[in-house]
């Protein structure tokens, strides 16, 4: 008799463990998706708070929704462009690119880290960009950076082809 007592001890024990192991299990699930919930709907608020680039045009083929950049290290902000195809050739694949440079001697590449949907923008038509740009862990101070929009030229080589300076400034 006690054999079955022990082997309904057992069992018991299993499953009470089983229970317990499924709703951690969706405790942290939740969580989880909570967090990634919030990282998007984040980002989102952040490109609607973000004022529009200026239409480009001709005279100013490349417009940015600000000139300064500020930002904490290690954070993504998010960064508006528009452009303007003023030559004969099409501008396939093109997307912003953001180049920064340390200020001393060496000229030392700073790594910013950007997202941007490529496209082609037609002769004389206007693309629009949203930019989600990742700031490096760097020391604060202000950086002079470039927005360059880059691509592919006629015959299928990488090309810059228009350019604006921007400065960030890492708080």
């Amino acid at each position: 008799m006690k054999q079955k007592k022990a082997a309904m001890e057992l069992s018991v024990t299993a499953i009470v463990t089983l229970i317990l192991a499924i709703v951690m299990l969706g405790l942290g699930l939740g969580f989880i998706r909570g967090m990634f919930t919030k990282v998007s709907t984040s980002f989102e608020e952040q490109i609607s708070a973000e004022p529009e680039a200026e239409l480009a045009r001709s005279s100013d083929p490349l417009t940015i929704s600000r000139q300064t950049i500020i930002s904490e290290a290690g954070a993504s902000i998010a960064l508006k462009v528009n452009a303007y195809n003023p030559t004969q050739n099409d501008y396939t694949d093109a997307e912003p690119d953001i180049r920064c440079k340390e200020s001393d001697a060496a000229s030392t590449d700073i790594p910013i880290t950007e997202t941007a949907t490529p496209r082609d923008i037609e002769v004389a038509e206007t693309g629009a960009f949203t930019v989600l740009v990742t700031v490096p862990d760097k020391d604060t101070g202000s950086y002079l950076c470039q927005v360059v929009l880059k691509g592919k030229d006629a015959l299928g080589a990488d090309a810059d082809f228009l350019q604006k300076d921007i400065t960030l400034r890492i708080q």
